[in-house]
């Protein structure tokens, strides 16, 4: 995470697909899909 951290603080674009809540909560925005559907 520190890695994915680093990039983002250098301007880019990282995305992380995860089902781990405390990974989530590492990131600046997150996007449930529920259903297939997406639940910002």
């Amino acid at each position: 995470m520190d890695i994915f951290t680093e990039l983002n603080n250098e301007g880019k674009t990282v995305i992380i697909v995860t089902h781990d809540e405390q990974v989530a909560k590492c990131c600046n925005k997150i996007i449930h899909v529920v259903d297939g559907e997406l639940q910002l």
